[in-house]
């Protein structure tokens, strides 16, 4: 395999679909082997046919520590090391915080906040032995201005900038470099399991807050410009980080002055 990454190995979690499997799309494009980190079913299962024999499935719910450590158990024991760990995965319901269930809330925190917490603990060990190690985060736009219905979503990724920021300094004796990579509006598959009705309700409380406005201007980008991005981050020579980045589409008024 050729390519910037040839010999090179990487961890992609949410990898089965949207965001995460064009980020895992383009690292193996570039020569790394990827593990697929997602909980399983069928779209794991075409991600894992999409990149062949470069992709290593990893089927693992990230809100579960011990399924974590097994996924890792297993990178270790195929790859034989890590270079590259990018915790892409997310979720969000929309709701109020005083509606939200239990279990909402144990899935959000979970998958947004727990889950990189546990992928970065297990690949520590691997990354400090890597000759170029790298820790990706994907945050959100969202982080600075909290929309209602989406307050738990928006303070899950805050709290991941501030704790990659803290693993920089934290992980700059083992030379493992940390990239915030904070993402604008994106086509993906995260409102399709949305409840139409809560839905409803959140539109409805944007629109009425001025919240809706803000964001309206600008069409979603394609996933293929956030793996661009990851690519650019960990592609930098030795000597060099990229600690923060955003990637966001142009809006709307500016594009149609484009010749």
């Amino acid at each position: 395999m050729t390519g910037v990454l040839a010999g090179r190995t990487a961890v992609v979690t949410g990898a089965s679909r949207g965001t995460g499997l064009a980020i895992a799309l383009a690292l193996a494009a570039e020569g790394a082997r990827v593990g697929l980190l997602a909980r399983p079913g069928p779209h794991l299962d075409s991600a894992a046919s999409r990149l062949g024999a470069a992709g290593l499935p990893l089927p693992a719910d990230l809100c579960d520590p011990a399924a974590v450590r097994a996924a890792f158990a297993l990178v270790h024991s195929e790859f034989g090391g890590l270079d590259i760990l990018v915790n892409n995965a997310a979720m969000a319901e929309p709701h109020l915080v005083e509606e939200a269930t239990d279990a909402e809330l144990a899935r959000e925190v979970g998958t947004n906040l727990l889950g990189p917490l546990y992928t970065t603990r297990e690949a520590v060990p691997l990354l400090r032995a890597s000759r170029s190690p790298h820790l990706v985060n994907l945050s959100s736009e969202s982080s600075a201005d909290p929309f209602p219905y989406l307050l738990v979503y928006a303070a899950t990724k805050a709290a991941l900038e501030r704790l990659t920021e803290g693993l920089a300094h934290e992980l700059r004796p083992d030379g493992i470099r940390c990239t915030l990579l904070k993402v604008g509006r994106t086509e993906t598959t995260f409102k399709d399991a949305w409840d139409p009705e809560r839905l409803r309700r959140a539109v409805l409380a944007w629109e009425e807050g001025g919240f809706r406005a803000r964001v309206s201007g600008s069409a979603a980008q394609p996933p293929e410009r956030v793996a661009e991005a990851v690519l650019f981050a960990v592609t930098r020579e030795g000597g060099s980080v990229i600690g923060e980045l955003s990637v966001r589409s142009y809006p709307d008024e500016f594009l149609e002055r484009q010749p």
